[in-house]
């Protein structure tokens, strides 16, 4: 008993061995210099990590309102399969949320949209390694922000891709999926909340329109009455939502003010 006891002992050592090595691979960022990252990891870093986040939402093809309600009941009889489940779920999207009737859309239209925090160093960093790694296109599609003012915080919001069925083509891109920034009688299309205290974007500015796809840029201020949005020296939970005419995103981010640009 004892030798089938110590023979497992390696094995666990191994298994300890290849997670360490999956959290290394996880965080390159902080084990590597960025003239060492390479093309996916810039992606990655760009695309999924503490400063970039991936939302699906269902985007309403009339314009109609941004409270979208997921309805699995209402189905059509042909939409079902033999065990009866819906084959295309339904989005009970309100054109005015006081008013009816509601308008359904199928949820064929949804978008994966990329929110990304720009004012961090790891962000420019990749950015830069993109450049460096002849991938300007590649950075382009990205959108990067065409600036990044020193009394300010941007956050992009980016009509990253279409999404579809698994085994089906993801077809094109709705028409305008961000929709319009301007602030309406609701309010601000788009804040940030640290600590309960809630800044709508001071600024917002459109770019990457047309085949590259459509981006978003806001502009947040980074002091609120004379102190910091983000308080140094900890870790911040930093909440971002914008809300469109078609869809609402919220997302979060915690970040490290030592990481900040």
């Amino acid at each position: 008993m004892k030798e089938r006891h110590s023979s497992r002992v390696p094995a666990l050592l191994v298994a300890l061995l290849l997670a360490c090595g999956v959290l290394y691979a996880d965080d390159f960022w902080k084990n590597k210099p960025p003239s060492e990252w390479t093309l996916k990891q810039a992606m990655k870093l760009l695309e999924d990590s503490p400063w970039s986040r991936q939302e699906v939402r269902p985007v309403a093809r009339n314009g109609g309102g941004a409270d979208a309600v997921v309805d699995n009941y209402h189905c059509d009889s042909d939409h079902r399969d033999s065990g009866g489940n819906c084959l295309s779920t339904q989005i009970t999207i309100p054109s005015d949320p006081s008013r009816l009737p509601q308008v359904e859309v199928n949820m064929g239209n949804e978008v994966v949209f990329l929110v990304r925090w720009e004012s961090s160093a790891p962000v420019e960093e990749a950015f830069a390694r993109l450049t460096d790694l002849g991938e300007r296109a590649t950075a382009l599609y990205l959108s990067a922000p065409t600036r990044l003012p020193a009394d300010r915080y941007v956050v992009t919001l980016k009509a990253l891709d279409k999404a579809g069925p698994i085994g089906h083509p993801r077809g094109a891109m709705p028409i305008n999926p961000i929709g319009a920034l301007e602030n309406d009688k609701a309010g601000p299309r788009a804040r940030l909340s640290v600590n309960g205290v809630v800044v709508p974007a001071a600024e917002a500015e459109r770019s990457a329109v047309g085949a590259a796809g459509e981006a978003a840029h806001f502009l947040f201020p980074r002091e609120v009455n004379g102190a910091p949005l983000i308080p140094p020296g900890r870790t911040a939970r930093v909440n971002f939502e914008f809300r469109g005419q078609r869809f609402t995103v919220k997302t979060r981010f915690d970040i490290d003010p030592q990481t900040l640009r």
